[in-house]
């Protein structure tokens, strides 16, 4: 368990303290068959009150930093830019502001979020740290006016338009380092989805989209890479190149560690669990694509590694390095996900 693993633990045990178990263990039940069955959406939040959040935070906040930061690292890696100014839409209870400060830990973020009771317990878990949160609705602030246009949408009611504006008044002046948008056009109509995207190639150099590594979250994730691609940005990971995507299903995990309470609530028996997601970076800054991009857990038979491969000129492919090849070692070390050259 890494230290930032640790700390949010800790973070989350604190919060939880005195809360009975097994009301948390109804409104985890409740939270579950939600998005089971896709009642969540710009209507109909996911959490409605603080024991909602303590619910989503403690079933989902740990897996949810662990996917950011893995999406996030192949930023790092991979986008020849610095990262000094975040800004994270739909943050919820702050998990990429975690993921974020654990790889550039001076790093100034601000958390858009819609729902007090997330917003109140991502303070309460976050204290000490130096990010900003604002109330806001993310389909409201994607109807702000570009900075050089000084009306409004006549559609969109002026009070919403006031609100949004006045939640980050200082986004039609400045641009950010980075946007994340973490598990969130899941919850989002497709008119929102394109509008936030549209409004965040208009704020930020480099945005970084996870989604969950389902068939559904696949699509989504390739629908907002299309859009990235149609503003100019370019793709920095995972995929190796910009055509389309050869595969039905691309996602990666991300191993987390679970602890008793954890284990209890998802009836689960392994003190470990893998997160499934789909993500894409992209970016206006100079790129370092991977040659190439392992995409499914490799294969060990005896004296061999199997390696599903996502390559540069848009293709799957499947290579086998025999334990002759200079490339073992590396192929030995080699995990899904990874870069492979």
């Amino acid at each position: 368990m890494s230290s930032v693993d640790t700390q949010l633990h800790a973070a989350l045990a604190r919060a939880l303290d005195g809360v009975p178990h097994h009301e948390l263990r109804r409104r985890v039940d409740a939270l579950s068959h939600r998005y089971r069955t896709e009642q969540v959406d710009d209507t109909a939040p996911a959490v409605r009150d603080h024991l909602d959040a303590l619910a989503y935070a403690v079933i989902r906040m740990p897996a949810t930093f662990r996917a950011l930061y893995a999406a996030l690292s192949a930023a790092e890696r991979h986008v020849d830019a610095p990262f000094t100014t975040h800004l994270d839409l739909g943050g919820g209870t702050g998990a990429a502001a975690w993921a974020a400060e654990s790889l550039w830990p001076h790093i100034t973020t601000e958390i858009l979020e819609r729902q007090p009771a997330a917003i109140h317990l991502g303070q309460q878990l976050a204290t000490g740290n130096r990010w900003h949160w604002t109330a806001a609705d993310l389909h409201h602030w994607s109807k702000l006016p570009d900075p050089d246009r000084s009306t409004p949408d006549p559609c969109e009611p002026a009070e919403s338009i006031r609100s949004a504006r006045s939640a980050w008044s200082a986004r039609s002046a400045r641009s950010v380092d980075l946007i994340t948008i973490g598990y969130v056009l899941n919850e989002l109509s497709a008119d929102t989805r394109r509008l936030v995207i549209h409004a965040a190639t208009r704020s930020a150099k480099t945005i970084v989209l996870v989604e969950p590594g389902t068939p559904n979250g696949h699509r989504r994730t390739l629908d907002a890479r299309d859009l990235l691609l149609d503003h100019g940005f370019r793709i920095a990971a995972p995929c190796p190149h910009e055509g389309r995507c050869p595969t039905d299903w691309c996602n990666f995990a991300a191993r987390l560690p679970r602890t008793e309470l954890h284990r209890v609530l998802k009836d689960g028996t392994r003190n470990y669990e893998e997160e499934r997601f789909s993500y894409v970076v992209a970016t206006r800054a100079p790129v370092r694509p991977a040659p190439a991009r392992v995409i499914r857990r490799p294969a060990r038979p005896k004296g061999r590694v199997m390696l599903e491969l996502c390559t540069s000129a848009g293709t799957a492919q499947q290579i086998i390095v025999p334990k002759s090849d200079d490339a073992y070692r590396a192929a030995r070390s080699t995990n899904w996900g990874d870069a492979w050259t």
